[in-house]
């Protein structure tokens, strides 16, 4: 045979127990589970350390890493995980049908398994627009294929409610063709979570972060993806719910970076989560590997004869830090090689110029959107009950000189400028990047992916705005003297740098926000969903201050 793993612990989820054994495999599927040693062309004494089905991302955008497919996989790998479920709305938001092709394409240059979910809702809803837009025909036509495994979260939770003629065709064609539907029930609970559960014929969700959110969608039938990603985790009580709902339980990292992969790790970060929850290791291991895969029907899973053969040997139970992985057969060896890049994808930023600041008005000058780190949530707050007292007699909603910036309240301005050649562009008010100079702004924003930038005056958000068009999209921090910039060239998301260097830039970059004031671990993963309209409770579109809980723009 191929490859011998001698003096294995395997995890039995049938009977959930530990087995010693001996695994044999060949033509990179396992062929033989022994109770002697075995022998082969290579072979491996593994010392009784843990043989683990390797770790599935049951939902995240891949776009969210900076780096393709490809690269994006050769790098979780070292990690143990060796399956994903990508939704890649992302460069559907930028580029359309034939943008998420050229990333399925990509795709296959990994060593690992990656397969997709359709997107669902692109644009996210019928109050923004990006560059790209999937019509009911694209989503078939990516259904149909082999490489797509489910309909892709499905955000547009008021077209479900209203029974949008659109979103609820699209809805047939996944059960038509008995695909998961991936939901985004962010914010839903009692009768609208129900709702929308039976409604949308939606079958899992990852938009909690709290213990009781998770039971209670537990309890409304949906199948939950523990999340732990860059800008949004879920708090470790929640782990203990898997002793009580063992097999609908599952892992995924939605949105994380390649600099705090490479800090954090990827799925075993779950694992080590898990365990410090006080999880079963062996639990632990079954919503990582056993239970996405029956999920998605997917072949693996376990470790058992017939199925292929993606493994990975941990250290030991607690770092679960991979000793050896094994893909389709053999020692993973990390790898990068050069890939095709359109060239349309290398020029994608198009604003109108000049570039002008937009200024607040009106009802937006009264109203303060507030973040805090590890929530996508953001909060609406009056700007008269957060300015201290003694600056109070500045704040009149009546008076047009209302200061933009108050930067000893932390009271910053965000602005939203379309990179699409349309002349749209809004600002508002945020609080809680803590900014004392300068600004930060990126490319990369949920999910239109227009630019978006926050600072402390006009000057400094139009010098990031325009250092983002002239190197054709990325993520700028801007000091008042020099910049700090991280170029995405394909699409203006992600980069065709390997991810080591990519990972590097960016905590380059974080240390440069750092030093402006901000205390976010990961400010830009933050700062690029403060514009998606479809997490409550309010963001900033090009289009306008968008009041989620309303529907509609203030």
């Amino acid at each position: 045979m191929d490859l011998a793993i001698n003096n294995a612990v395997i995890p039995d989820f049938f009977h959930m127990k530990w087995r010693k054994g001996h695994i044999g495999i060949e033509n990179g599927n396992i062929i033989k589970i022994s109770e002697r040693t075995l022998t082969g062309k290579n072979v491996i004494d593994v010392e009784e350390k843990v043989v683990s089905p390797g770790l599935i991302d049951c939902h995240c955008h891949i776009e969210s890493s900076y780096v393709t497919p490809y690269y994006f996989g050769q790098l979780i790998a070292r990690f143990g995980t060796l399956k994903v479920v990508a939704d890649c709305h992302e460069i559907a938001n930028v580029a359309g049908l034939w943008g998420v092709k050229y990333f399925i394409e990509n795709a296959k240059l990994s060593d690992i398994s990656i397969t997709f979910a359709a997107s669902s809702c692109v644009p996210a809803s019928n109050v923004t627009k990006g560059g790209g837009e999937l019509s009911k025909d694209d989503i078939k036509a990516l259904l149909q294929m082999d490489e797509v495994v489910a309909l892709g979260e499905v955000m547009d939770i008021n077209g479900v409610l209203n029974k949008s003629e659109k979103i609820m065709s699209i809805i047939s064609l996944a059960k038509e063709l008995k695909k998961p539907i991936n939901g985004h029930a962010a914010g839903l609970k009692g009768e609208k979570l129900l709702t929308y559960v039976k409604m949308g014929n939606v079958s899992d969700d990852h938009e909690s972060e709290r213990a009781d959110e998770i039971e209670e969608k537990l309890k409304a039938g949906l199948k939950i993806f523990l999340r732990e990603g860059s800008a949004a985790t879920t708090e470790i009580s929640a782990y203990k719910l898997a002793e009580k709902y063992p097999d609908d339980m599952m892992c995924c990292t939605d949105d994380k970076t390649v600099s705090d992969i490479y800090e954090t790790g990827h799925i075993n970060t779950h694992l080590k989560k898990a365990v410090e929850a006080g999880l079963d290791p062996l639990l632990a291991i079954k919503l990582a590997t056993f239970n996405g895969y029956k999920y998605y029907n997917f072949t693996g899973g376990v470790i058992e004869k017939g199925v292929p053969a993606n493994l990975v040997v941990f250290n030991d139970l607690k770092s679960f830090e991979p000793l050896f992985v094994i893909t389709k057969g053999a020692l993973y060896k990390e790898k990068y090689e050069k890939f095709y890049v359109p060239d349309k994808l290398l020029h994608s930023i198009n604003v109108v110029k000049p570039i002008v600041i937009p200024k607040l008005s009106g009802a937006v000058q009264e109203v303060v959107m507030s973040v805090k780190e590890g929530s996508l949530i953001t909060t609406k707050e009056q700007l008269s009950q957060l300015v201290p007292i003694k600056n109070k007699s500045i704040i009149n909603i009546n008076n047009n000189n209302i200061p933009e910036f108050i930067i000893d309240s932390d009271i910053l301005k965000i602005i939203n400028i379309d990179r699409y050649g349309r002349d749209k562009k809004a600002s508002g008010r945020i609080k809680g990047f803590r900014l004392k100079k300068g600004a930060i702004g990126s490319s990369l924003s949920h999910d239109c992916h227009n630019i978006i930038a926050i600072g402390t005056n006009d000057n400094n958000l139009e010098k990031v705005v325009n250092k983002i068009v002239e190197i054709g999209g990325g993520l700028v921090c801007y000091n008042e003297e020099e910049f700090a910039i991280l170029t995405l060239n394909i699409g203006g998301i992600i980069s065709d740098d390997l991810p080591v260097n990519l990972a590097e830039n960016i905590k380059r970059i974080n240390r440069y926000a750092k030093e402006l004031g901000c205390q976010f671990l990961e400010p830009f993963a933050v700062l690029s969903f403060m514009a998606l309209e479809v997490i409550p409770h309010i963001k900033l579109t090009a289009d306008g201050l968008f009041d989620v809980d309303l529907n509609r723009f203030l």
